[in-house]
């Protein structure tokens, strides 16, 4: 991910693999006694527990804010585990875009019955902090159940690679809108990865880091996909209600004409 606007904790050094009986702040005692200043206090911390995981941050990456879980990540796992259906599944694949620190993909591969969740970000991030915490949480999540992928959402290469990887029916982004310029590289992203071929949806939490480019994600979301903006009313992050949760999915033609298009072609191929 790209330079944000946001907190910036102390620099510090990784810490290595902590003892079992290491004492680290825990997500839901610091809540309670915090409540929105814990997030202050879990930026600032190299290890965080967040129910059976354990995560390390890394705020020292060059130009980057990928090295500390955001509360955005946060009000989409809290969201998730309210509204989602993903716990009755078995099955298919999910895709997170920007997964930094890997907090939310994690919860995901180990929560809600996916075949495997591919975590993404740019090589910088993954060898800093993406890749270190799927391996320190592989005896929670499951061996198979994460793996990490390179992709710069400008770099073509690394797309095809990840588009290849899929079809994935739930795509996820926290803290993904920062940036004017890569809105438009964001939605590419999503557009070519969410699968057409079955009811998939993509859930995107942000925060207004940036209003221009707060402004171009919806209107150019909207003229790629039904957007659905999850109102206070249904869903209110209690920690932190300044985040904003959207759903994308695609036009009900598109995706059927996306359907016959492969069907077609699949016909084509065996009567080759």
């Amino acid at each position: 991910m790209n330079t944000r606007t946001a907190l910036q904790p102390t620099p510090a050094a990784l810490h290595p693999m902590p003892s079992k009986d290491s004492a680290i702040p825990r997500y839901a005692e610091l809540i309670e006694e915090e409540g929105q200043g814990a997030f202050f206090t879990i930026a600032n911390a190299r290890l965080f527990a967040f129910d059976e995981l354990t995560i390390e941050q890394n705020n020292e990456i060059e130009s980057s804010c990928a090295g500390i879980c955001w509360e955005s990540a946060f009000a989409l796992i809290a969201y998730l585990r309210r509204f989602s259906t993903f716990g009755d599944r078995r099955g298919g694949k999910a895709l997170e875009l920007g997964s930094g620190c890997g907090l939310l993909g994690l919860c995901a591969a180990k929560e809600f019955g996916f075949e495997e969740v591919v975590l993404t970000d740019t090589r910088e991030a993954l060898s800093a902090v993406t890749e270190r915490n799927v391996e320190r949480n592989r005896d929670v999540v499951g061996v198979e159940k994460a793996r990490v992928m390179a992709l710069n959402w400008e770099n073509e290469e690394e797309l095809d690679d990840v588009v290849k990887s899929g079809p994935y029916e739930v795509v996820f982004g926290t803290d993904v809108v920062f940036s004017k310029r890569l809105v438009g590289p964001l939605l590419r992203c999503v557009e070519r990865c969410l699968s057409k071929d079955c009811p998939s949806v993509c859930y995107i939490c942000i925060q207004k880091r940036s209003p221009d480019a707060h402004r171009r994600f919806v209107k150019m979301a909207g003229k790629v996909f039904e957007v659905k903006k999850v109102s206070k009313d249904q869903f209110s992050f209690a920690e932190d209600d300044e985040c904003e949760i959207f759903e994308l999915r695609f036009r009900a033609k598109d995706a059927h004409e996306s359907r016959r298009k492969v069907k077609k072609e699949k016909k084509r191929k065996r009567e080759g």
